[in-house]
């Protein structure tokens, strides 16, 4: 998946909570826009989870899933 993808989503007029599916089978939530920084390149997705930092490889996503629920 392309960060563009990713940007799309967090950019909505009306944001909605999704999921990052990544190809190992594994989900990070993405609960607020705030909560995702991009490296310079935009290879690299470093998206805050509760307490902990998530730091995805763009190349590694999937898919984005809006049908999760909170």
């Amino acid at each position: 998946m392309k960060a563009a993808n990713l940007q799309d989503a967090l950019h909505q007029a009306r944001f909605r909570p999704f999921d990052l599916c990544l190809d190992n089978g594994k989900v990070v939530r993405v609960k607020h826009p705030d909560c995702v920084l991009f490296n310079g390149s935009k290879t690299t997705a470093v998206i805050a989870d509760g307490e902990h930092l998530r730091i995805v490889d763009m190349d590694h996503v999937s898919n984005l899933s809006f049908g999760a629920k909170l």
